[in-house]
């Protein structure tokens, strides 16, 4: 909790079972729990926000696990190291609105595959080829420090029914100055899967944000 008023003057430390702490030039209070003492979720339970809270909590602390060992360990590495957090609590931050209270993923649409300093080209669509098989499409850009030619097109998953265990595509081709590149996916009976398009510096040093596109028909 922000501290205003006479407080707010960079004091820092502990009174009673408070503890002020700065941050951004700005005065913060938490309370510390009292030795001995139970805290009142302990005796009188946790409410309904704090059980969505939790739950939600849990179900992105295994999913980023997944990701990191599935996927990639490098992605939200780099993302949290260009916006000064934590791999974790920037992949928790802009991802926990995916969830409901109970812990479900109800809002795939709003996953942030991947995030990162590289732009997304403009105009991207995905159709299918049949067999599992599907072209992505997108407008011409120029080269310059965000965008080069030798970007690699990746793309990932979450096949319904099997939400939210998150993988990459089979098989990717395509690289930013080709304008196209096409995907493989898994045949899943559930018959559909949420796709999440972005691209990779050639030596996976950058990535750009995920594009969300829904596909079915597997």
């Amino acid at each position: 909790m922000e501290v205003r008023g006479i407080m707010d003057k960079e004091f820092s430390g502990k009174l009673g079972n408070f503890v002020f702490y700065q941050r951004n030039g700005k005065t913060f209070v938490r309370r510390v729990a009292i030795p001995g003492k139970p805290r009142k979720w302990e005796t009188e339970g946790r409410t309904e926000r704090q059980k969505a809270v939790t739950n939600r909590f849990g179900k992105l602390q295994q999913l980023y696990r997944f990701y990191r060992e599935r996927v990639s360990a490098d992605i939200w590495r780099l993302a949290g190291r260009e916006e000064g957090k934590t791999s974790s609590n920037l992949f928790h931050s802009v991802n926990h609105a995916c969830f409901d209270g109970e812990g479900r993923m109800t809002k795939p649409e709003l996953f942030q595959f991947s995030r990162g300093i590289l732009v997304l080209p403009p105009a991207l669509r995905v159709e299918s080829l049949g067999e599992a098989r599907f072209r992505v499409t997108w407008g011409a850009e120029e080269e310059y420090a965000r965008a080069a030619g030798n970007d690699r097109l990746q793309v990932g998953v979450l096949y319904d029914g099997n939400m939210p265990a998150t993988r990459l595509a089979l098989s990717v081709e395509g690289r930013r100055a080709d304008g196209q590149g096409e995907f493989l996916l898994e045949r899943y009976p559930s018959g559909g899967a949420h796709v999440y398009l972005f691209f990779a510096r050639e030596d996976g040093t950058a990535y750009s944000p995920s594009f969300y596109a829904r596909v079915a028909e597997l």
